[in-house]
């Protein structure tokens, strides 16, 4: 399930919730483009995520099909690591410098 952020304004900084007419509410910058372009962003983040997290999950089925308990917990373990590395940037910005 996408997790939608809300970008902040490339000139105030502040987060993007809501765009009256693709302006910042607060300095009034128009943000319409780039609003635009983190969704674009968001959404091949998230298909790319997907498409890796079923090649996992598959790996991981055939390889570990013969693991016992404590390795299949591990390879899934590892899995679920490598996904949340891929999908950290889906979650924030490009431009926040929090990230």
């Amino acid at each position: 399930m996408p997790v939608h952020h809300y970008p902040p304004c490339p000139k105030c900084r502040q987060p993007l919730v809501r765009k009256p007419a693709g302006q910042c509410p607060k300095c009034g910058a128009d943000v319409a483009a780039f609003v635009a372009r983190e969704r674009e962003r968001e959404t091949r983040i998230e298909k790319v995520v997907a498409v890796i997290g079923t090649a996992l999950v598959i790996t991981v089925l055939v390889l570990g099909g013969g693991l016992g308990a404590i390795e299949g917990v591990l390879a899934y373990a590892i899995g679920g690591a490598a996904i949340w590395v891929l999908a950290r940037g889906t979650f924030y910005s490009r431009d926040d410098p929090a990230a």
